[in-house]
């Protein structure tokens, strides 16, 4: 591809390889524990002390942030309310904290950050918005209302695979084919959280909450819930 004017032939490939590097190197992270002392008027030894290096700010960050999202999703519910009721309020609380909070929501579930692992305690933080929703699911197959999926295609291998993965982890006792629903729901309320974050939504949804509370509900209902 080429930009061709009067005076000038200029080859954009790359020009476009060099400006999407610099692209990437905005994922680049920063935070070292001695420039955030001085941004936070501490005192830099505690911090140091409290934060040898970079990494264990990001993973403050991650831990704080997953917990700090389970919080609003769990707070979002309502006793008495029925599965359905709670699994579109937990949604509601997790894009609540996400739009409160982008960068953070951003940090745990946008693009990850170069060469750094979070620490195993995160996967427990991270596990408690899923419960939550797994539990409504649970409780509606002890009440024999998780209903659906009589009439679904059987799964591919690859997918059959993935499916029993999982049956034997979190999502351990439910029937395959909520299973492989929940897997898809629980994508696509990311997917839709993140684009509504990221400032995409305006061009597809006037009203978002009234986009997002349908769409909660109707994922909810995929996964078998009638009420």
């Amino acid at each position: 591809m080429t930009l061709e004017d009067s005076t000038v032939l200029i080859d954009l490939g790359p020009i476009r390889d060099a400006a999407v590097e610099q692209l990437a190197a905005r994922r680049t992270v920063k935070l070292a524990p001695s420039t955030l002392a001085t941004a936070s008027s501490q005192d830099p030894d505690k911090i140091r002390r409290a934060f040898p290096d970079s990494n264990a700010v990001l993973s403050a960050l991650v831990l704080g942030a997953y917990n700090d999202m389970s919080d609003a999703a769990e707070a979002a519910i309502v006793p008495g309310d029925s599965p359905l009721q709670r699994w579109i309020a937990i949604s509601r609380g997790v894009r609540a904290w996400a739009l409160g909070h982008p960068d953070e929501y951003s940090l745990i579930w946008g693009q990850p950050v170069p060469d750094f692992s979070a620490p195993p305690e995160t996967m427990a933080a991270g596990a408690r918005t899923v419960l939550a929703l797994l539990a409504t699911l649970h409780e509606a197959l002890a009440a024999g209302e998780l209903l659906g999926g009589e009439d679904d295609l059987p799964l591919p291998p690859a997918m059959a695979a993935n499916v029993t993965a999982l049956a034997e982890g979190l999502l351990n006792g439910l029937p395959d084919w909520v299973i492989a629903r929940m897997l898809v729901a629980w994508t696509q309320l990311h997917g839709m959280v993140g684009f509504e974050v990221n400032g995409h939504i305006a061009g597809v949804a006037g009203d978002p909450e009234a986009f997002f509370d349908h769409a909660a509900a109707q994922m909810g209902r995929y996964v078998g819930l009638s009420r």
